[in-house]
């Protein structure tokens, strides 16, 4: 299953936030097809269809379609600040972090 870092967690929490998003809110994760890379949305509640995963310290959630959660399902998603101070979300094998 996806594990999602504390910090990633608190991301979350203050993006959805900004965004005025409500407590069933979270971040959607969605592979993209024949791309290589993700598109990551907030998201007011899940899909019906989505598996939503929880940060244990912070509730943060994630949303994501069976074709993504197949995918991510062994990966950690953490999050690093930038110098513009804004959030860069990171899919990593889990074990492995940018912070390593």
């Amino acid at each position: 299953m996806l594990h999602i870092t504390p910090e990633a967690g608190l991301a979350i929490n203050k993006l959805v936030n900004a965004q005025g998003v409500g407590a069933g809110g979270g971040l959607r994760v969605e592979a993209r097809a024949g791309e290589p890379d993700f598109e990551m949305s907030v998201a007011p509640i899940p899909d019906d269809t989505d598996s939503v995963v929880t940060e244990e310290t912070t509730g943060a959630r994630v949303m994501l379609d069976a074709l993504t959660a197949d995918y991510v399902d062994d990966k950690t998603l953490d999050v690093a600040d930038t110098v513009e101070s804004t959030a860069r979300f990171a899919l990593t094998e889990q074990g492995i972090s940018d912070r390593d």
